[in-house]
């Protein structure tokens, strides 16, 4: 139940009506013929917060229904509402909820949300000239340790090693002890959440995949970078960078699709047995 501090009666309108409250809820509120109960604010409390900060949130509650309240009523009083038109709106906005409603439901059940592969590349490769970059992204392994940790020249030598990376002994290291790391060669990273890693005393604009591996350190710690791919601004960009959102584009357009062909199916089974005739 609120603490008694929550019961803010608001009068702001006074009425010669009678004041009829519910008998299994308790009044919050009264604004003319209008009341708030404290069943309408339970969805506001929340036990992570504490006493003082949920009276808070349920006294500005109670202040912004109050406002709307004024707002509608005077509204009611100083708005034709035929011209508006308010029912036949509610009732066209019925109907589209309930289309929608349906919709979803049969897309649902027969929308094919597999896309393959081939179908992402041929999207993109129609389509290369709508994906350059607007910002530089990389992909990059980084550790941050501190500098008393052990065995540093031996991840500076998985790291730092020309072939290829040691992904399995970096990640067990990392574990063990860095700070901070980030393992995954094969993600694209934005430059500047990539630049965000470090301290802001540190200068990464010399990577490069002619120079792509640094060490640097402070009186804490060492951090080494290993830049494995990188595409400048203005790029197109590679397909995995922007594979969800095509993916996002082909489920859609099947979408409208499959709409389409479920409306023309009702209209032409509603033909066939004569629910639907034009005179």
């Amino acid at each position: 139940m609120l603490k008694s501090s929550y019961y803010i009666l608001i009068i702001v309108l006074v009425s010669s009506c009678s004041f009829m409250q519910r008998t299994d809820d308790i009044l919050l509120a009264r604004l003319g013929d209008a009341y708030l109960y404290e069943s309408e604010v339970k969805s506001l409390q929340t036990t992570n917060l504490s006493s003082v900060d949920s009276t808070a949130i349920i006294q500005q509650y109670i202040q912004n229904w109050a406002q709307e309240e004024l707002l509608l009523q005077k509204a009611v009083l100083n708005i034709n509402q035929n011209e508006l038109e308010i029912e036949k709106r509610l009732e066209a906005y019925r109907r589209s909820l309930l289309i929608h409603a349906y919709e979803q439901k049969l897309i649902q059940q027969q929308l094919d949300t597999l896309v393959l592969k081939s179908d992402l590349e041929s999207y993109y490769d129609q389509h290369t000239d709508d994906y350059r970059l607007g910002t530089k992204i990389a992909k990059v392994v980084f550790v941050k340790v501190s500098t008393m940790a052990p065995k540093l020249d031996s991840l500076e030598h998985w790291l730092f090693r020309k072939d290829s990376i040691d992904t399995e002994k970096i990640e067990s290291y990392c574990h063990q002890y860095a700070k901070r790391f980030y393992n995954n060669p094969t993600e694209w990273l934005t430059w500047a959440d990539f630049e965000d890693i470090f301290p802001t005393e540190f200068n990464i604009s010399s990577l490069s995949m002619k120079k792509n591996t640094m060490s640097l350190e402070d009186t804490l710690h060492v951090y080494l970078v290993r830049l494995m791919d990188v595409k400048a601004q203005g790029e197109i960009a590679p397909l995995e960078y922007v594979e969800e959102e095509i993916k996002s584009i082909l489920l859609n357009q099947r979408k409208l699709k499959t709409v389409g062909i479920i409306q023309h199916k009702l209209l032409e089974d509603a033909k066939k047995s004569k629910q639907f005739e034009i005179y």
